[in-house]
């Protein structure tokens, strides 16, 4: 779960910069993305993924 926990976590922050970059409009290609991947489903999706990296470490350690 330790792997996994990281993998999330990784993912989770990539997902945070990706909707930083985005509501920002910092790189000019990322307007033309489809209208579904808002800043908003950025910052989602890297909430989503940080609570699921702290649910893999809170398991690992209850088992042990």
């Amino acid at each position: 779960m330790g792997i996994l926990a990281w993998v999330f976590g990784a993912l989770g922050g990539l997902c945070a910069v990706m909707g930083i970059i985005t509501a920002t409009e910092a790189i000019a290609l990322l307007a033309e993305l489809p209208a579904a991947f808002t800043a908003m489903f950025w910052l989602a999706l890297g909430a989503i993924l940080l609570l699921a990296c702290i649910a893999c470490c809170a398991s690992r350690t209850e088992s042990e």
